[in-house]
Formats: structure tokens, sequence, C-alpha cells
């Protein structure tokens, strides 16, 4: 029997081996599924600058907006969730793609104008998008008063002739709006609209009906797109930002290895093996399908390898306190991913699902968190409760994994002194609950003194927060240098001119030509700029070119993220509310995650990191694994409540999270320290990034042991009193 255990555990590593060779080499000519051909984010790698122009001299800033729009529209549907789309001057638009091979396919694919076309139930056309003067959209009475969301379209006189004829054939049946073989809406005609105004109504929100608009106006420009330059541009964090996070990475991860089986002994050699394959899927799947490795990608990796650890650590600390209750081993194996199960599905499946919601309702960068988040989550769940099961019980019945490994010098006390009877379990109690006042007090006082340094920076000028220029907008500058040049070299000199920290500074390849952006919008600081540039290097005056350049994340990509992040946020507060019967959890997890929220906010507002792409992406990682945290102690709550139905709710919130307290400490150790590492390691702007993740997990962990439980506490007293 132990000869079949030995086999399948050699098994595992054969088939690791076999897939980490695949990882590096690739398979084929072509290295398919290599990590060489990870597609790499514009900040890490580089990839292609498509400037495109409005083929009529001064369009409207809301046609340009729509035109904007639609580039990112379509950038996203074919998976460049990582590009960049900025309008420069009153008719450009900039567009840069990471990692692109052929640039002349991306303008093609992308640079079209859309096509939108209205149908019949048999196909055929009955007018196009070029018959549209204007979508807009809002809240109006209906026919019978009562105020709902419409879209309301105005048809140009070629359009209204041929709108009337559309209606007058198809009333009593819809009429399909298709936008790039793609179905925006299917109204139904009531009557026949004879004067080139129609109305969209039915079961919109306001916020749908303007999405709804804006696709109708992206698909009616009056003007079409013409690539005017295309050139490769260099990463924008510079040639040495990916290769310090791969190293900062990888001694993070063996750090994580050698800590576990440090913790662990025996159980982290199976931990290992899952974390290592769990790596290895990652790496194959977001190279097969040619997913975008970016920060905000990085982050989400960092939020779903920590989760995958988180499983782990759970689970062992299961198995780790059946043995101290006087099971088998065995019996403690089983056990113990019994009952460590509810509390990895819940917290897994909750984050999960905003991780859905984000990819669906999300643009650009939260697409590409959102992608690694989902990946990650599934992966980790699979090595985890199967591969990881699989290699413990292997190694238990080989003899390798043994009791007296697991547990700690008390425990094995306790065991003797039990003498073969079942040891109670270990109800020890901090006084968590007693002394929440003073945690109140302490976030509360971190949370006043951004407020403050917010106030005190407005009323200077600045602002309260640090915006970069993918917020802001501002300069975009073109310069030719004339002469080979170092890239760092030139972002000394916009930092010094700017005073910002991490300016975007792209090598144009193949030239001596570089593309610099920035917050500057005075005349005196592009001056100073283009005066610095000519004093080092000697260069003409028209060799230096620049254009206004709207920020990268315009108004409808901010929308987006707030709607995605709130309907995110409702989505497991349902699920926490249905799951523990109790909405009081789920509004108690959702103001530990509001909380940690306002403390990254905070460190964005008093250190004056810049708000860029991967802001949001911070904000997320903080908000999962705040809620992964909360959702284990929650679990053990609602299991010590069947346990102990006697003890009183004080009493039953600090026992669960003394009892959790070693979990979320090792969870948050093991995360912090890969992160830890890449910002000592890292570039500026790396170091930028890492930071708030940083402070986003350790408040995470001190929102989830100080702050969820007796937020909960206080409202079911407040109930009781009431």
């Amino acid at each position: 029997m132990r000869g079949n255990f030995t086999a399948a555990f050699i098994g595992i590593w054969v088939a690791m081996a076999a897939l980490i060779v695949v990882v590096i080499t690739g398979i084929g000519s072509d290295r398919t599924l290599s990590i060489v051909n990870i597609r790499q984010g514009l900040d890490l790698q580089g990839g292609v600058s498509i400037l495109y122009e409005a083929n009529i001299p001064n369009p409207t800033s809301d046609d340009m907006a729509a035109a904007n729009n639609l580039l990112r529209s379509r950038l996203d549907a074919r998976g460049y969730t990582e590009a960049t789309t900025v309008q420069e001057g009153t008719n450009q638009i900039r567009v840069d793609i990471p990692g692109v091979e052929d640039a002349e396919a991306a303008v093609s694919q992308i640079g079209a104008s859309a096509l939108l076309l209205f149908v019949d139930m048999h196909g055929d056309v009955l007018l196009t998008g070029g018959n549209v003067q204007r979508a807009t959209s809002g809240v109006f009475p209906n026919h019978v008063g009562v105020p709902e969301a419409q879209v309301h379209l105005q048809f140009d006189s070629v359009g209204t002739q041929l709108f009337a004829d559309a209606t007058r054939a198809n009333v009593g049946s819809p009429i399909f709006i298709f936008m790039d073989d793609q179905e925006l809406s299917s109204p139904i005609v009531n009557t026949p609209i004879l004067d080139g105004t129609a109305v969209i109504s039915g079961t919109f929100t306001p916020e749908s009906a303007r999405i709804l608009a804006d696709q109708i106006n992206q698909g009616s420009l009056p003007f079409t797109l013409t690539d005017i330059s295309l050139n490769n541009v260099g990463a924008r964090l510079g040639e040495g930002a990916l290769q310090a996070s791969v190293i900062a990475g990888v001694i993070g991860v063996i750090l994580l290895l050698i800590f576990l089986i440090f913790i662990y002994r025996t159980l982290g050699i199976a931990a290992n093996m899952a974390l290592i394959l769990d790596g290895t899927l990652f790496l194959l799947i977001i190279s097969g399908r040619g997913i975008t490795m970016s920060l905000p990608g990085i982050a989400g990796l960092i939020l779903s390898l920590g989760m995958a650890t988180d499983a782990n650590i759970v689970i062992f600390e299961r198995i780790r306190e059946e043995i101290a209750s006087g099971k088998t081993l065995r019996s403690a194996i089983r056990t113990g991913y019994r009952r460590a199960l509810p509390a990895i599905l819940d917290s897994n499946i909750t984050t999960l699902l905003a991780g859905i919601v984000l990819f669906y309702m999300g643009t650009g960068p939260i697409m590409g968190f959102a992608q690694m988040l989902i990946i990650g989550i599934i992966l980790s769940m699979f090595t985890s409760l199967v591969v990881g099961r699989i290699a413990v019980v292997c190694l238990a019945n080989m003899g390798i994994i043994k009791s007296h490994h697991i547990l700690s010098q008390k425990q094995k006390e306790a065991l003797e002194a039990a003498n073969g009877r079942e040891v109670a379990p270990d109800l020890e109690e901090r006084p968590f609950v007693q002394k929440r006042k003073t945690y109140f007090a302490i976030s509360a006082a971190i949370i006043a003194v951004g407020i403050v340094v917010a106030v005190i920076q407005t009323s200077m000028g600045n602002g309260p927060f640090d915006l970069d220029v993918e917020f802001s907008g501002g300069t975009s500058f073109q310069v030719d240098i004339g002469q080979p040049f170092d890239n760092s070299e030139i972002e000394a000199i916009v930092r010094n001119v700017t005073g910002e920290s991490a300016p975007q500074v792209q090598a144009i390849m193949g030239t001596n030509e570089v593309h610099i952006r920035s917050t500057l919008y005075t005349a005196e600081a592009r001056i100073e700029l283009r005066e610095s540039l000519i004093e080092r290097f000697n260069i003409d005056e028209d060799a230096i070119s620049y254009s206004t350049v709207s920020a990268a994340v315009s108004d409808q990509m901010r929308r987006d993220a707030m709607l995605a992040i709130v309907l995110a946020t409702a989505g497991m507060l349902v699920y926490i509310t249905i799951r523990f019967r109790d909405i009081r959890k789920g509004a108690s997890a959702v103001l530990a995650q509001l909380h940690d929220a306002a403390v990254v906010l905070c460190v964005y507002v008093i250190f004056r990191v810049p708000l860029n792409y991967a802001f949001i992406a911070v904000m997320l990682t903080t908000i999962g694994y705040s809620i992964n945290a909360t959702i284990i102690i929650f679990d053990r709550i609602r299991e010590n409540r069947s346990r102990l139905p006697k003890i009183g709710d004080e009493s039953l919130i600090n026992i669960s999270v003394t009892q959790t307290l070693r979990r979320t400490l090792f969870s948050t150790l093991t995360s912090f320290s890969v992160v830890l590492l890449m910002w000592i390691i890292g570039v500026p702007a790396i170091r930028e990034f890492t930071l708030p993740i940083m402070v986003g997990l350790l408040f995470g962990a001190y929102s989830s042991v100080c702050l969820s439980g007796s937020a909960w506490y206080m409202m079911k007293r407040k109930k009781k009193e009431a």
C-alpha cells in the first residue's frame, strides 16, 4: 500500500517537472506556452504607439470623447485591456498597445469607423449610424407619466425618411441595433415614427441608458480616424523595471516556500507542491491565452498567490487543531479538510464573484486585474483542495508526515497530560471586543490625519491627491534627441522640472526620439523642461514638439470602475448575508472593506503617491484581502456558535478571532514579504505601486481581527436594545 502512495507522490512531481519544462522552453519552434511569450504591458515591455487624427479640422469635444470610447471598447474586445487611449490636442487620439507584433494588423483592427446598423427581423439593413445625428439618455415621463430611463435618437433628413419607412413596415416587430456585429438593443416598434425622433424605452437604468446612448454615438461619428504615425516604443517604467520585479518575485516566492517548511515542517512540503503547481499553471494559462502582464496584472497575481497560500494555511491550522484535540493523523487530515472547506469556499467564491463583476463591468486595466484574479482563484482552489490534499495523504501514508511534527510544545504537553483522552478545544480568549473603542479610535485618527493633510494640500493649491497624467491629463512632448540616450537620464530631467516621481518616458525604438507625458499645464513649466533638454543634449528648439493630452483614465472609465466596484461590493454583501443568514455580518464585512480603502486613500494623500492606473488595482487588492480574512473569522464564529451555544457574543468573537489569529498573521506575513521585496528592489514606480499595497495588507488584517467582529457585535447589541 505504501508503495502506491509513493508512486502517486513521485507521479505528481514528474508531472510538475514536465509542466515547468514547458513553461521555460515552450512547445515547438514558436515556444508556445513559454514564459517568453507572455504579453507584457507598456509599463514593463513597451509596444506600439499609434496616433489617429480626425478627418475634419474641428470636431466637437463630445465627438472626440465618443471616438475615444469607441477605440477603448474595441481594444477591450480584442484583449488589449492594458492599452491606453488619450486625446492629444483637439483632433488627435494616441493609442498605445503593449506587446503588439504586427502593428499594421492592430491598426486595421481598431482604426476603422464603427459600423452601426439598424436591421429588421429578416436581416435587411434599414439604415446606418451615419443617419443618426445624436443619441441622448435621461429620465423622462413615459406614456402614462411615470418617470423612466430612456434613450432618445435624432435622425438627419435622410435618416428621418428611412426610419419612417422602416417603422411603418415593422409595427409590432423589433428593429435590431448592431455595432460591429454586436447587438446593442432590439426595441419593439409600437407606431410609425415620422418626425425623425425616436424613443427607446424598457427596463433601462439611468446608467444602462447612458451606455447605450454612448454606443450609438460611437457608431454615428461624423468623421473617420486616420492613423498618421506608428512607432514602436519602449517600456514606460524603464528597462530595469521588469527585471527588478522578476528578481523580487522569485526571491519572495523562495522565502515563502522556506517559511511554510519552517512553520509546518513536513506539511509544508505539500503546500510547496501546491503553490509551485499553482504558479506553473498560472504562467501556462496567461501565456497560452495571451493575457497581458502589467502592474494591475501583477496586483491580481499577488492577490491570487496570497489566497492560494492562505488556503493551505487555513487547512494546516485546522489539521493542527484536530491533532491537538487527540485525533489520529489520518482522522485529523480528513476532519481538517472538511472543516476548512466552508471557509475556503466562502472566501474564494466571494472574491471570485467580485472578479467576474469587475471583468464584465470594467474596462482597460480593471479587466486585466480581474482576469488575473479569476484565473488565480480557480487555480488556487484546485491546487490547495485537490493536489495539496493528495500530496498530504501520500506523505502521511509514506510515514513522512508525523503528528508530532505539527504540534507546538505546549500542545504536545497538553496531549500527553490527557493520556489518551480527548483534549478540549483551546478556548483562549483575548479581549478584542472589549478594546474596540481603542481600535476604532486608532482608525479614526489615521483617517483624520489623511483628511487634514488633504485639506492643507487643497488650500495650498495642490489638490488632495497627486494626480498622474493618466488621471489629470497634461502635456505630451515628442523630442528628437539626435543621439543615443539613456532613458533614466531623461526621467531624471523630467522629475527635476516637474516634481513627478515617475513620469512617463518612452523611447521610440529604432530612432533617437523619446515620447514624454507629464502633468505640466503651464507655459512656464513647458518652457523650463524644453530648455533643460536643449541645454543637456544641445538640440534645436524645433526638435521638441508638444501638445495637450487628455486623461487616459476617462470620465467613462472612472464611472465604469466605480459602478463595477459598487456592484462587486453589493454582490459580496448579498453572498455573505445569504451564506451566514445575517445581513449584519455582510454589513460589517463591507464596513471593514471601506475602512481599509479609506486608510489606503490616506496613504496616497499623506505620502503624495501619484494616482494612476495602478491605483485602481491597489484598491481592489486591498478589498480582496480584507474580505478574505474577515470571512475566515466569520466562518469560525458560525462554527463556534454551534459548538459553544451558551457563551455570550463577546466571548464568541474573542475566541474565534484568537483561534484564527495565527492564520491571519501567517497569511499576511507571507504576502507582505513578497510585496516588501518588490518595494526594496524595484524602481521608483514599482515602489509607489507596492507601498499602498503593503499598507492595505496590514490594515486588511487589522480590520478583520480588530474591527469586523466588533462591528457585528455592536450591530447585534443595538438591535437587542431596540
